[in-house]
């Protein structure tokens, strides 16, 4: 006769024990998705922190501006640069660094030294005019650069004219002195020096 009990009891067992298993694997494969899970996401933060610091370096060296003012600035200091450049051309010229040429001729030498310094002079007011009218768009540090070698251009024009001042000093009357000739050596050295400037800076925007 068959027992039926004991049948019902060893398939309780059966199930029961397979169950067990079934929990345990059920428990390992959680554990091990989350050790997975917890290394993916160590990594993928790693990851992302490495772009942060990449992108914070990048915004380090480059001011990110709008195109409208980054036009705006270009056009300005092209404006800049052709007045300043005429000026220190024309100083340059007027009261030469090394050899330059002169009319040996007393009278025609008068009007060569008057046509140099009237150009000089013009160009000087027109470069001082483009700055103080862009004085309020461009930093504080760049304009400083302009304004110092606009106030040497002005020197070189005063001690040009002071040559035929009547009330000046003798020593000061009919000739240049050796520093005058080194203040246009020196205003050479400091506008290339502030075209460098310029041109990194402008290398350094970026247009958003």
């Amino acid at each position: 006769m068959i027992n039926w009990t004991k049948i019902v009891e060893i398939a309780i067992t059966c199930i029961a024990s397979v169950g067990g298993i079934g929990a345990i694997i059920v428990w390992v494969s959680k554990s091990l998705s989350d050790v997975i899970a917890d290394r993916l996401s160590k990594k993928y933060q790693l990851q992302l922190d490495k772009e942060k610091e990449k992108f914070k370096n990048e915004l380090s060296r480059k001011d990110y501006v709008s195109k409208a003012r980054f036009d705006t600035e270009f056009k300005i200091y092209r404006e800049l640069s052709s007045a300043f450049c005429m000026m220190v051309k024309d100083i340059s010229i007027m009261i030469p660094s090394g050899f330059n040429w002169k009319p040996a001729d007393d009278a025609d030498r008068k009007e060569y030294e008057e046509e140099c310094y009237s150009k000089a002079l013009k160009s000087t007011n027109k470069a001082q005019d483009t700055l103080y009218a862009s004085a309020v768009f461009i930093p504080e540090k760049y304009f400083q650069g302009y304004d110092e070698v606009l106030k040497l251009c002005r020197m070189q024009l005063n001690v040009f004219c002071e040559r035929y001042n009547v009330l000046a000093p003798p020593s000061q009357r009919g000739s240049l002195r050796a520093e005058d000739y080194k203040r246009t050596s020196d205003i050479s050295n400091k506008w290339d020096e502030l075209n460098n400037l310029i041109r990194d800076y402008l290398a350094s925007l970026d247009v958003i």
